[in-house]
């Protein structure tokens, strides 16, 4: 008797938590002469306990020349609980879905043009019916947590984004200890902006786009200058013309942000020390996360890398000395390079200026659909930065538990530039490249005797 009531409990329980949460857009976003379009490769359900959930599949074109994908759609809900995910592929295909991360062990089951796959916790998910390296048309799926504490449309006390289109120009600006709230049905176009403030937080589930400012000439998407204690979480950025977030200061929390931007410039974050970075996911054309501060944590993020810039930048440059960084648990889903920059690699850095930098710990890295190199680790003059002839180097680095399910297509290389700009004591345990384990250079890396030392495999 009592494990009958332990066992209807329990499933009172899970039909109390479960919950979905969709977001439609309003009909002046699908009128507002947007980039954003709804999708002609695939339409989705979500489905909980029986009911049908339609979701509206967002579609962005593709804006530069070597933009490997053509299209890339997404779906964006917030559940709890347990859901399942239908996809209806409108356009014929030949190969099976593949759905990455492969980590999570999603697979899906098909029939004719109907996939489905079960999905038990929030994530970020690429759902793919083509192979190889490069893919043309994919389907991203934002599955976000449940919101706590939504605000209402009537606080005064912070700047309130309902459903619909908002212009907000190239550098709203936001006062200090202000909050911003974007309504899930929100679609914000403009560029926020804040300088010598403190406490801003941006926050909900709705869509910020750059897409009416030029590319590589116009301000970041958010952009705060000395500014310390910003937190952003759950919103969307698209269309960026430069970075996504680049904040100063410093005691920045980055949560749950998708970022899509097709530009060369379009990096992902560069935030101050102290900075925590965490379920965001990145499909940016250049430097997804820089990591040029002391102190910044990086985990449990998904990457896709375009063909330009690298998932993780510890510097071009950088005059001052900087340490303590650590980025574990991340998923790192492609990598489209192509040709042989010096800022192509999936761990890179290029430094010429006259800083030190140490102590970096990078932990649990797998990487899929990536042919191209993992390290780039140089000191060397370089045209964006001055070159200090008497100091610059890099030291005392740990990279553990990294994965590279294909094959590296050239080695990666660890390099100084003389006994001035030095690379060394630099550890690379359990690197495993198409399931080999590297217990040395072989064929897998480049490693200049004379400018490095205390270079060590395990």
């Amino acid at each position: 008797m009592k494990q009958l009531f332990a066992a209807i409990l329990l499933f009172c329980q899970l039909i109390s938590i479960a919950e979905v949460i969709t977001y439609e857009p309003t009909e002046n976003m699908k009128a507002g002469n947007s980039y954003i379009h709804q999708s002609t490769n695939y339409k989705v359900e979500i489905i909980q306990q029986g009911k049908v959930y339609p979701v509206f599949v967002y579609n962005m074109n593709a804006l530069h020349y070597t933009n490997n994908c053509k299209t890339t759609a997404w779906i964006n809900f917030s559940f709890s609980g347990e859901i399942t995910v239908r996809i209806y592929n409108l356009t014929p295909h030949r190969n099976p879905v593949n759905i990455i991360p492969r980590s999570n062990g999603l697979k899906a089951t098909e029939k004719d043009n109907i996939s489905e796959f079960v999905i038990t916790s929030p994530g970020q998910f690429s759902v793919e019916y083509q192979s190889g390296i490069s893919i043309e048309h994919p389907l991203l799926i934002f599955a976000n947590p449940v919101e706590k504490n939504i605000p209402s449309a009537s606080d005064t006390s912070l700047i309130y984004f309902g459903p619909g289109l908002h212009f907000i120009g190239e550098k709203f600006i936001i006062p200090t200890g202000k909050k911003v709230y974007l309504h899930g049905s929100a679609y914000v176009k403009g560029q926020f902006y804040s300088e010598n403030i403190d406490n801003v937080e941006i926050f909900g589930r709705g869509i910020m786009s750059g897409e009416d400012y030029a590319a590589r000439t116009a301000d970041h998407m958010i952009h705060f200058r000395n500014v310390s204690n910003v937190k952003i979480e759950g919103i969307t950025m698209i269309h960026a013309p430069r970075f996504m977030i680049t904040l100063s200061g410093k005691k920045h929390h980055i949560d749950n942000v998708k970022m899509m931007g097709w530009w060369f410039s379009t990096d992902g974050i560069s935030a101050g020390e102290e900075t925590l970075i965490e379920n965001c996911f990145f499909k940016v054309n250049d430097d997804a996360i820089k990591l040029y501060q002391n102190k910044t944590e990086v985990k449990n993020c998904v990457i896709w890398q375009m063909e330009n810039g690298a998932p993780f930048q510890l510097g071009w440059n950088g005059n001052n000395d900087y340490s303590n960084c650590y980025v574990r648990d991340i998923e790192v889903i492609r990598v489209e390079h192509e040709w042989d920059n010096e800022n192509e690699a999936v761990i890179c850095a290029i430094h010429g200026g006259k800083g030190h930098k140490s102590k970096f710990l990078f932990e649990n890295i797998r990487i899929d659909n990536s042919m191209w190199r993992i390290f780039h680790l140089v000191t060397k003059p370089n045209r964006w930065g001055q070159w200090n002839k008497e100091s610059g180097s890099m030291s005392d680095m740990i990279f553990r538990n990294i994965e590279m399910y294909d094959e590296q297509k050239i080695p990666s290389l660890v390099m100084g530039h003389d006994d001035k700009h030095p690379v060394y004591n630099m550890k690379f345990e359990n690197i495993i490249i198409k399931g080999q384990k590297i217990n040395g250079e072989r064929d897998y890396f480049i490693i200049d005797k004379e400018t490095t030392w205390g270079i060590e495999f395990k």
